[in-house]
């Protein structure tokens, strides 16, 4: 119960920490990206029907510290393309496809090498390294697929819903 409320406060902080650098939408989307990687490796702990121990919390909070730095390299992209993009009046859509596809190599690249030795640990370790290895490969897998495929477009998403909230706002009622 402890580690579920302290990854429920490391998420409030998150988002605080990501709307101060970043916007708010920005620490939401991370945040929902976090959150589907943790039941991921929970849905797979659950499949395998594999021990939750202190090791199991350990890399819990390790896939969220991998993630959120993936999440916010591409996020960081975004926000630089975004200075750009009313300068040249682009769709959002292309530029979050363009900041991910800018960022991809990096992101493939990064967690092909923890893979790596996550799968050495896996395959060479002891028996009480094999729930951790683990869930570090089921996350890190996982952590790259939401920090690619998910945070980004769930960013656009939040971001067209306030725009056309605003516009609605905006415009007078005809009736």
């Amino acid at each position: 119960m402890n580690a579920v409320m302290a990854l429920v406060i490391s998420w409030g902080i998150i988002i605080l920490y990501v709307a101060y650098r970043f916007e708010f939408r920005f620490g939401i989307a991370a945040v929902l990206a976090l959150v589907h990687d943790i039941l991921v490796v929970m849905a797979f702990f659950s499949f395998t029907q594999r021990q939750v121990d202190s090791s199991f919390v350990a890399a819990l909070l390790t896939i969220v510290g991998y993630s959120i730095n993936d999440t916010i390299v591409i996020f960081d992209r975004i926000r630089e393309n975004l200075k750009l993009h009313f300068r040249r009046g682009g769709d959002i859509k292309e530029l979050v496809n363009r900041s991910i596809y800018q960022t991809l190599t990096r992101s493939l690249f990064t967690v092909f090498t923890v893979l790596f030795t996550t799968f050495a640990l896996y395959f060479f370790g002891g028996e009480t390294t094999k729930d951790f290895s683990f869930a570090l490969m089921v996350g890190f897998f996982s952590g790259c697929y939401s920090s690619i495929f998910i945070a980004g477009p769930l960013w656009m998403v939040l971001r067209n819903a306030a725009e056309a909230k605003r516009h609605q706002a905006v415009e007078p009622k005809t009736e």
